[in-house]
């Protein structure tokens, strides 16, 4: 992941400054697939919450995808 978060870092940041809540939720979604693509539930968990709390500001479809895979990981009812 420390290529794929070099990418996303800056990215991660520059949505925050602009509070692009629709790419953020996007960006936090990618970090989330990225670790659990290492395994790493307990990191996907956490950034996969912030990629559901920004898709549900933003009223995105995608909040329904991501609330699944919390599910999944038992981060969600």
């Amino acid at each position: 992941m420390a290529t794929q978060w070099a990418e996303l870092e800056p990215a991660l940041l520059e949505a925050h400054r602009n509070e692009d809540a629709g790419r953020l939720a996007e960006l936090y979604l990618k970090a989330g697939e990225a670790a659990e693509a290492e395994g790493d539930t307990d990191k996907a968990g956490f950034f996969l919450v912030h990629a559901y709390v920004y898709a549900l500001e933003e009223g995105m479809a995608l909040a329904n995808e991501i609330h699944a895979r919390l599910k999944r990981l038992g981060r969600e009812q």
